[in-house]
């Protein structure tokens, strides 16, 4: 009896090694049928979701080729990448990388997350926490700007609480002397703290040097309305008016933006912001020199 149990261990050990012939061999063992699928990575899309999209039939083997189960889950909206592992006997570990959100754009139904290319994402923000700027359509030029905000500057990214494209704005203030090909009007980042504008193409040069200006203002509790990335070589930092203390409060007007991210009290707590101050506006107008694009 233990003669043929070392021999049955010793056969399956061989057909596990095999590449060609063993997971054939294997597959009609209840032994190694999947009884478990551990989903990693998967933030916005529902494990079922992705498990459904495998299309296991009911008494799948976990011999099924891992290959064939990642094409399929590769053709699932919202998956960057994928791999497929075993662990035996009766596992798959499937590690999703997914396709992060760049806004959040009015829809018929709500708000839709779409990628960098525009593209809308099958996300339910109902249903997951989606932190991304608020956009009133999908355009292309206006979500690429996000896009490079979001690969150069995370921390900067996070504090958009809305976006749009400048020259869509009824505010008159053209960009007069701002330098870049297309850079007239840009586009209008609604910060939880102020406003920023950037010319299109966005520069991550640029991204880099408001994002510090930004950080210096709030560190020396310099009040700001609007820092302006539109002029090469420098951040053009708008001060509130005189006398306005009563409608401005730490660069923000009250009331002024029409989308504000709140967060819920446990993500406030995770985010660890500390609270807002109550400075005292300039008596003065101007504009200060920011870190130089490189």
């Amino acid at each position: 009896m233990r003669v043929r149990r070392v021999a049955a261990a010793a056969a399956v050990v061989a057909a596990v090694t095999s590449p060609l012939w063993g997971p054939a061999a294997l597959s009609p063992f209840r032994f190694f049928a999947v009884r478990r699928i551990e989903v990693k990575g998967a933030r916005y899309l529902a494990p079922a979701a992705i498990v459904d999209a495998m299309g296991l039939p009911p008494r799948a083997s976990v011999w099924t080729s891992t290959k064939a189960l990642e094409r399929r889950l590769d053709a699932l909206a919202g998956v960057a990448s994928v791999r497929v592992t075993r662990r035996l006997p009766g596992t798959l570990v499937v590690a999703v990388t997914e396709v992060e959100p760049v806004a959040l754009a009015e829809g018929p139904a709500g708000l839709v997350p779409v990628d960098a290319g525009g593209r809308p994402l099958p996300y339910d923000p109902a249903q997951v926490p989606v932190d991304a700027p608020v956009v009133a359509s999908a355009d292309p030029r206006l979500v690429a700007a996000l896009a490079t905000v979001r690969a150069t500057d995370l921390g900067l990214f996070a504090d958009i609480a809305a976006a749009r494209d400048a020259r869509a704005m009824a505010v008159g203030d053209a960009a007069a002397g701002a330098a870049g090909e297309g850079s007239e009007g840009g586009v209008v980042l609604d910060l939880e703290d102020g406003r920023a504008r950037l010319a299109v193409p966005v520069d991550p040069a640029v991204v880099r040097a408001l994002a510090a200006v930004r950080e210096d203002l709030n560190d020396r509790r310099v009040p700001w309305v609007e820092l302006d990335g539109r002029y090469r070589g420098w951040v053009v930092v708008r001060r509130p008016p005189p006398g306005a203390s009563a409608a401005w409060s730490g660069g923000v007007r009250a009331g002024r933006p029409a989308h504000r991210k709140v967060a819920a009290p446990a993500a406030r707590a995770q985010r660890a912001r500390p609270p807002a101050r109550r400075v005292r506006p300039a008596r003065t107008r101007g504009r200060l020199k920011g870190a130089r694009a490189a």
